[in-house]
């Protein structure tokens, strides 16, 4: 077959498994769980996590060998073509299903790797995770017939039960009832920096803040759509999020709530330099002093190689900004960040440290 057919079958595959895991109870699975009964716990650690590349590991392993059945994941995962049936057909079957995934889960964590073994196991993050996906394809490889169809069949029920799991959690819903500008923005500062979700939460906050603000004038604001994991360097944006007036960039803002050293301000000037922005002003928001620190600040400004770098407390941004809407565009934005938070790619503790702020009486 051709790589479209190829990756069209690996779609296929995965929504045909998805359907039949709907069909499946855990009964279904006695005999596998009585004779391999440490297959339960694997799955739940490889499974029933906010990581998700070490499952998509091992499904673009298990779609790999749908397509060939010579391929053998643990000692040359590339054979399959890993990044294509993933991106361009699992990842839509995952997707249409309300699967949590990511545009190249199994990329993240196995990127140029050959063997999956212990060896690529040690130091990732979880470990117990990543020790999973090498022992359970280790169990997939050694079975045969009905043992391997039924082990394969079992993580997709497994994981269609994660994500019924995730369906059910409750996000509060939150307006501005009976609290002030300042109060609300106060909750946004605590849920910013205590839940992040790695950088997502700041950057998609602070992003909708300047479209608010900016949304009856000529400017616009970029960024705010793309996720924090990306580096300026590899996603060719000269920052986290940028606005810019008639096609000319105006500002640029680097979004953390992580330690900046020396080595984050030449990265960023690197990258500037690349794209041709190396005259335009830059402003970090971030926690101050907490990730500030290693830095020299004079006045919340650092001069570094010959370029200015401002600095802004990420709390007081988001305070002083809230103050500076309409409370119409307000009780908008708090609309547009519960629904950011309950898609089901965020994590649960990201969802529960939502309802604890917002359901309490926290004061920033």
């Amino acid at each position: 077959m051709n790589v479209s057919e190829r990756n069209e079958d690996a779609k296929y595959y995965v929504n045909a498994k998805l359907l039949r895991a709907e069909t499946l109870q855990e009964s279904d699975f006695h005999d596998l769980l009585i004779g391999t009964p440490e297959v339960r716990n694997l799955l739940t650690n490889l499974i029933e996590i906010h990581a998700k590349g070490f499952r998509g590991v091992v499904l673009t392993a298990l779609v790999g060998i749908h397509i060939n059945p010579e391929y053998d994941p643990l000692n040359d995962f590339y054979g399959c073509n890993p990044r294509a049936i993933f991106e361009e057909g699992i990842w839509y079957a995952l997707t249409e299903k309300g699967i949590p995934c990511g545009k190249s889960d199994p990329l993240n964590v196995a990127k140029n790797i050959s063997q999956l073994n212990e060896a690529w196991a040690k130091g990732k993050r979880p470990e117990a995770a990543a020790l999973a996906a090498v022992h359970f394809l280790r169990m997939v490889m050694e079975s045969k017939g009905k043992q391997r169809a039924t082990l394969v069949d079992y993580f997709f029920f497994r994981l269609l039960c994660y994500t019924q799991q995730l369906n059910q959690q409750v996000v509060v819903k939150t307006g501005m009832d009976g609290e002030s500008t300042r109060q609300i923005a106060g909750k946004l500062a605590i849920f910013c920096v205590a839940y992040p979700e790695a950088g997502n939460v700041p950057q998609f906050v602070i992003a909708k803040l300047l479209a608010s603000l900016y949304a009856d004038s000529t400017i616009t604001v970029h960024g705010g759509d793309e996720s924090a994991f990306g580096t300026n360097t590899t996603s060719k944006k000269p920052a986290y999020i940028w606005t810019s007036q008639s096609g000319e960039i105006l500002n640029l803002y680097e979004i953390t709530v992580k330690k900046i050293n020396l080595k984050r301000l030449d990265d960023c000037i690197d990258a500037l330099r690349g794209l041709g922005s190396l005259s335009k002003p830059v402003t970090f928001i971030c926690r101050i002093p907490e990730d500030t620190a290693e830095l020299a600040l004079d006045g919340n400004t650092q001069q570094y190689k010959g370029k200015t770098f401002d600095f802004i407390d990420i709390r007081e941004f988001i305070v002083v900004f809230s103050s500076l809407l309409a409370p119409a565009n307000l009780v908008d934005f708090l609309g547009e960040l519960q629904a950011f938070v309950t898609d089901i790619n965020i994590s649960t503790k990201t969802k529960q440290g939502w309802n604890k702020v917002f359901q309490s009486e926290l004061r920033l």
